[in-house]
């Protein structure tokens, strides 16, 4: 009885008979709710066909840029040599840092033209740029592309296939 209140909550509008049909089927069998359109029943039930998924729009070509995220919380530079972020706020620690390091160590990552993306061994930082580079838009320099989502920034060398991904969140390296 249980499961025939919760197919009536669920399509209210489908019969008895309906239900019992649909439960009596074999695994095998077509889904009776099925059709080649959706009813307004289905429609309901979220399973009108999603819309086409939209194309992204291409990054903007420049030949250097500095910018921060929407949210001012990561900053980044891009060039035709590579891009690197630094983040202010983040909920994760860096690794420990090389014996070589004798600067901040993890405030950021970088990828070049020549090596896997890594954290940052600097004495400056690529925060406080004054454009912002707005949630679903990309730049590109050269071979490196930047794209700012609500969830992270990403950089990659789209030649080699190395980048990385930081938010205040997490951060990967690829």
């Amino acid at each position: 009885m249980a499961a025939v209140r919760g197919w009536a909550g669920l399509c209210g509008a489908i019969t008895l008979t309906a239900m019992l049909a649909a439960c009596s089927a074999s695994p095998d069998a077509p889904d009776p709710r099925q059709t080649t359109a959706p009813t307004a029943t289905s429609a309901a039930l979220g399973d009108a066909p999603s819309p086409a998924p939209t194309t992204p729009a291409p990054p903007t070509e420049v030949g250097e840029a500095s910018f921060v995220s929407p949210s001012g919380n990561i900053g980044c530079y891009l060039d035709k040599s590579g891009a690197r972020c630094d983040i202010i706020r983040k909920d994760w620690q860096p690794p420990p840092a090389p014996a070589d390091c004798d600067l901040d160590w993890g405030a950021g990552l970088s990828v070049s033209r020549t090596d896997e993306a890594r954290f940052t061994c600097a004495g400056d930082t690529v925060l406080g740029g004054k454009d912002k580079l707005a949630y679903g838009k990309s730049l590109r320099a050269g071979d490196f592309t930047c794209s700012s989502d609500r969830k992270a920034m990403r950089c990659e060398n789209t030649e080699s296939g190395h980048g990385f991904t930081l938010s205040t969140g997490q951060y990967n390296l690829f």
